[in-house]
């Protein structure tokens, strides 16, 4: 179909529409990574939290997780108003959100088992809310933005607020908190209030300005399968499947670098700005974007994924040669281009999959929230995965209780935790996407296919 076509019958949006919409994806990030940057430092070095504790109250917090996320997904398919499917769950997730960004940083410390416990159950509270934010937030974009280049266009535009918000996780810490190892407490409360109202304020512009809901796809709520049939059909998709065990190595890559990162500068850079490294690495990842986006346009997903998520495992090799804080940002240039490639590819590859379900699953529908559900439920289990790798390599090292960690272990460990375990991660993804099976040539037919139901679909709208 061509572009003036599609401007014609309203498939392509506005430039404001999809920056607003964008937006969203700042509060999306900042939201979990705000933690994830802080939250291994301050409950393991500030709170005293034995590293065992912290990773069974990850573990616990993913068996929930494990159930949570696709029901959420499912649910989401399944809902019926006059405002749609996704925007209600938005609005209600929303505030609760905001105030449990704060409230993660205030622990009791009566011991490490009610710490512990407090951690668990905030834990849990948290992933319920993010997850019926994030499943409902992202389960909007595949639907608005349908056409190839609205979809490259946004790409962009997604990139750019994840490193937003991402650098807003690692900038304020260095504001408001300053040494994050040495801090008090309440600088971390602080960081959570900033945080929050960024937040609340980013969701705000998304649904004010770039949010809608088809009006050719509110039928498909009446054809939307319920939990069982959801499960079994998304669970045969072999290329989802294959899909979300890629999802969950650049998952696991994408949150170890930051967790450690504090340590890793620390210790062996001998820098007190761990943040503003990574910030170097997330601007890279940003500007690097349009190379990646001419590589997915000419060569498809499943090859340009491959060449960023190799790039990324080298870039990670070469890390090692940084011994001291200048080297560390320079280094970290070439790591942001392999994350920024990663980041780009991994959003068009789920739009693509979703539109592959909607044409070949026999039932005609779009269901982002069971696709969204299940492959957060990935993102999730990839902290798991990072908590319980990071309790053996450390309580291994007797670093179990920080006070005790032997700074001469240092040069041994964290490379184990910042390099090794990632890059291994990393190959295994490379080896995944070359059995992906959504080739360019099945995502061109299934454009073809796309347009003509889409078609029929916005018929039987305006007859109705």
């Amino acid at each position: 179909m061509s572009q003036q076509k599609n401007k014609e019958i309203g498939l392509e949006t506005t430039f404001g529409t999809r920056v607003a919409y964008a937006n969203g994806t700042l509060a999306d990030n900042l939201s979990v990574q705000n933690f994830l940057f802080l939250g291994f430092t301050f409950y393991y070095t500030v709170i005293g939290l034995n590293v065992a504790w912290y990773a069974l109250a990850f573990i616990i917090y993913s068996i929930w997780d494990a159930i949570d996320d696709p029901l959420i997904g499912v649910l989401s398919d399944r809902t019926k108003t006059k405002w749609g499917r996704r925007k209600p769950w938005i609005y209600v997730s929303a505030i609760p959100l905001c105030i449990l960004m704060v409230l993660i940083w205030i622990p009791p410390t009566l011991s490490d088992f009610v710490t512990f416990l407090y951690l668990t159950i905030i834990l849990i509270v948290f992933d319920l809310v993010f997850t019926t934010y994030t499943v409902n937030f992202n389960g909007l974009w595949p639907e608005m933005f349908l056409t190839m280049e609205d979809r490259s266009s946004l790409g962009i535009w997604r990139n750019v607020f994840t490193i937003l918000g991402v650098g807003f996780a690692f900038l304020l810490p260095e504001i408001i908190i300053g040494d994050v190892v040495a801090a008090e407490p309440i600088s971390y409360v602080f960081n959570g209030i900033i945080a929050a109202i960024i937040v609340g304020v980013t969701i705000a512009i998304m649904l004010k300005f770039g949010a809608f809901e088809r009006k050719e796809f509110s039928k498909d709520v009446e054809g939307a399968p319920g939990w069982k049939e959801s499960y079994q059909i998304t669970f045969k998709n072999k290329a989802f499947i294959i899909y979300c065990f890629i999802a969950l190595a650049i998952f696991i890559v994408y949150g170890i670098l930051p967790t450690v990162m504090p340590l890793y500068a620390t210790y062996l850079l001998n820098s007190e700005d761990p943040g503003l490294i990574l910030l170097v690495g997330l601007l890279v990842s940003a500007a690097s974007t349009p190379l990646w986006m001419y590589l997915r346009k000419k060569l498809g997903v499943r090859k340009s994924y491959m060449i960023s998520a190799s790039f990324w495992a080298l870039s990670l090799v070469l890390y090692i040669l940084a011994f001291n804080e200048i080297l560390g940002y320079i280094f970290i240039i070439p790591v942001g281009i392999g994350l920024g490639g990663s980041l780009y590819i991994y959003d068009q590859g789920i739009a693509e999959l979703i539109d592959d379900d909607e044409v070949r699953s026999g039932i005609s529908v779009r269901r982002e929230g069971a696709y969204y559900g299940v492959v957060a439920l990935f993102n999730r289990l990839s902290g798991a995965i990072n908590l319980i790798v990071l309790s053996v390599v450390f309580a291994g090292a007797g670093w179990g209780d920080y006070e005790l960690a032997d700074p001469a272990q240092a040069p041994i460990i964290l490379p184990i935790v910042q390099i090794l375990w990632p890059v291994l991660i990393l190959i295994i993804a490379v080896i995944l996407l070359y059995f992906y099976p959504l080739t360019q040539e099945r995502v061109a037919e299934n454009e073809r296919m796309k347009e003509e139901l889409h078609d029929k679909k916005r018929k039987e709208s305006l007859v109705s």
